[in-house]
């Protein structure tokens, strides 16, 4: 028969020592660069978030001091002077400094009829009514008033002549923009501001009205871009007329402002189209970073342009870049070592099996004396000695028969039997020693990860500052990890099936020392224990299994009230049965809670496992009762009912 090929165990043993260790650490890598990245996207976008807030702020602010200018220029008495008779006269000089200081683009003196009487910036066109404008209509009604306003290039014209040609500005293509309707757009966007001009005697005269043009003015983004940015390379403002950048500190490939690239198209949609804000990663002129938009609106409420702040993605992609290698350089360590131990233990395993293997070889080809050397206290040095045992008896067995007569038939007969019955052990201490390695792989698997997670995690926890922000993270880990070891516990509980000791219990001592050591354990100062015990009663059962029962019972009905409630114990005795209530004044049942409560795994705690309540139900089913729960019909709260048979007349 040909000889079949095979894998050596110990090669084996290695794979399988490695496998579980190296699934876990990529699991590992994966979920932590998945959390560890989220988290650096969610922190940085909400960082772009607040330098938005801190940038309409600065608009604000400029909006305020440029209504503060008008408002106090407006005050003057000679402004009342001079819409009285519609003469600038001496206030001539005065509004010309206040336009050429403040860097105004126009600055109109406007009589109570809306007719303007004069421009400051182009005195020689005047009579024209402005009522139509919102703000200049809200100051004739005697409230000044700020805002932005697109305006077109015949009102810029009359305004100031210079304005036009400032405005101008040519529109450039721009990767995933929408296509823009103009080649050169000349409108332009203004902060303005407008002030009620007043008599001597308080009533509204007339109107100031002045801006300040943002197409092409780096002062407000540069302001923006120092102030919320500082130092940090790569953070941009800019102020878009529609979706026109019209100033900007976004620069192009040759360094240059990037005025008149446009918006992307999605981003697009939700500021312009829906007058929404926009907080995420958007495609800006060249590449993609994390933006914040939000709408710019005229006194209409029309959406007019945006203003925009971001910063680059790429040092988030470089940091991402540094926690995968990171990653992979713990998982490349962690095989290494792995790989080391494994084939050290799998060494020191498989070498008794290739013993016990060419025992047999020897003892197959004829030897009699092949005796295996025997080392270590654990199954297969068990399995080498009964090997050894098994061995020598074959050689006693053999030397009996062959000094033995032919016709002692029945001894031998009753030797092979005997033989028979040492094969049958052998291969059921070899069946014991094959569960005795699994249940102990298994042990290993679960019990050492979950002791090294856990030790770790409080050296980590020792290693940090009390007032550390990691420690919140590493309190929950610990947590959790108690959690695992409680559900571990508990599930052992369930699964295992304990032989139940019948004996005389007495049902009042037993509730009672039950209560002395909760309260002795936890003190419940907001909880009254009330005790209703019917006397004399006796049961014939496990003291032990009835005090798990009734433990578990107690603490659910003290977790149910939280700090604060009436806990009632009641005993009850009849002829057929017994009935121990357990009443509590908490939150009660939920109404789909009730069917499923004594299913495994089923818990309305947080914390909870799902299993106490089974266990218990199965102990109480092992003595022939039941238990019952449901909400209390007198109160607020919920009462379990544990029924057992009765013995007697007390049980």
């Amino acid at each position: 028969m040909p000889r079949r090929l095979h894998t050596s165990i110990r090669f084996k043993l290695v794979i399988f020592t490695l496998l579980p260790l190296v699934c876990a650490i990529v699991a590992c890598w994966l979920i932590g660069v998945s959390l560890i990245t989220a988290r650096m996207r969610t922190e940085a976008q909400r960082q772009v978030n607040v330098k938005l807030a801190t940038a309409e702020q600065i608009v604000r602010h400029d909006l305020e001091r440029l209504e503060e200018i008008v408002t106090l220029t407006a005050l003057a008495p000679e402004m009342g002077e001079v819409l009285q008779h519609d003469e600038v006269g001496q206030m001539g000089e005065v509004l010309d400094a206040l336009l050429r200081n403040e860097r105004l683009a126009y600055l109109d003196v406007i009589n109570r009829y809306g007719m303007v009487v004069h421009r400051v910036a182009n005195p020689t066109v005047s009579g024209d009514r402005m009522s139509d404008d919102p703000l200049v209509a809200r100051a004739l009604a005697g409230e000044g008033q700020s805002g932005t306003q697109r305006l077109a290039p015949e009102r810029m014209l009359r305004e100031n002549p210079l304005l036009p040609a400032r405005a101008r500005i040519s529109v450039r293509a721009t990767p995933l923009a929408a296509p823009y309707s103009k080649v050169v757009e000349e409108d332009g966007l203004f902060l303005q501001a407008t002030a009620p001009v007043r008599n001597r005697q308080g009533v509204v005269i007339g109107a100031l009205a002045a801006g300040i043009m943002l197409n092409a003015d780096s002062n407000l983004v540069d302001t923006i871009t120092h102030i919320v940015f500082g130092d940090d390379p790569g953070g941009a403002a800019t102020v878009f007329l529609g979706d026109l950048r019209i100033a900007t500190s976004v620069r192009d490939e040759r360094g240059e402002r990037a005025i008149g690239t446009l918006m992307s198209e999605g981003v697009r949609k939700v500021v312009l189209e829906k007058g929404e804000m926009w907080n995420d990663r958007a495609f800006v002129y060249s590449g993609w970073f994390l933006a914040a938009y939000r709408p710019l609106r005229d006194p209409r409420g029309q959406v007019i342009g945006a203003l925009y702040v971001g910063m680059p993605e790429t040092p988030l992609q470089a940091l991402h870049a540094r926690v995968n290698l990171l990653f992979g350089g713990v998982l490349v360590c962690g095989a290494l070592v792995g790989t080391v131990l494994a084939g050290w233990l799998s060494g020191r395993l498989a070498r008794p099996i290739r013993e016990l293997a060419g025992g047999a070889r020897r003892i197959a080809s004829g030897e009699r004396h092949a005796a295996i050397p025997v080392s270590g206290h654990d199954e297969l040095a068990t399995l080498a000695e009964e090997f050894n045992i098994m061995a020598e008896r074959l050689r006693e067995r053999e030397e009996e028969v062959n000094t033995l007569n032919r016709t002692l038939e029945e001894k031998v007969a009753r030797r092979t039997a005997e033989l028979e019955e040492q094969g049958q052990q052998l291969t059921r201490a070899e069946r014991l020693a094959e569960v005795g390695l699994l249940a102990a792989g298994v042990a290993h698997e679960i019990n050492n990860p979950l002791a090294i997670i856990r030790g770790n995690a409080e050296l980590l926890q020792m290693s940090l500052p009390d007032a550390a922000d990691p420690q919140e993270e590493v309190g929950a880990i610990l947590k959790q990890t108690t959690r695992i070891e409680r559900i571990v516990g508990q599930l052992r509980s369930f699964s295992r099936s304990q032989g139940s000791r019948p004996g005389p219990v007495e049902l009042a001592p037993l509730l009672d020392d039950i209560l002395e050591q909760i309260v002795h354990q936890s003190p419940l100062a907001g909880v009254t224990i009330e005790r209703r015990y019917q006397a004399g009663i006796h049961l014939h059962a496990d003291g032990d299994q009835l005090r798990q029962v009734f433990t578990n019972l107690i603490l659910n009905a003290l977790q149910a009230m939280a700090s604060a409630g009436v806990l009632t114990v009641e005993t009850v005795a009849d002829t057929d049965n017994c009935r121990i209530r357990i009443l509590d004044t908490g939150t009660g049942l939920p109404a789909d809670a009730e069917e499923r409560l004594f299913t495994p795994f089923y818990t309305t705690k947080p914390q909870g496992t799902g299993l106490g309540l089974s266990v218990s139900y199965g102990i109480v089913r092992e003595h022939g009762g039941k238990i019952e729960a449901a909400n209390r019909s007198d109160s607020p709260g919920a009462v379990f009912t544990v029924i057992l048979p009765s013995q007697s007349r007390h049980c």
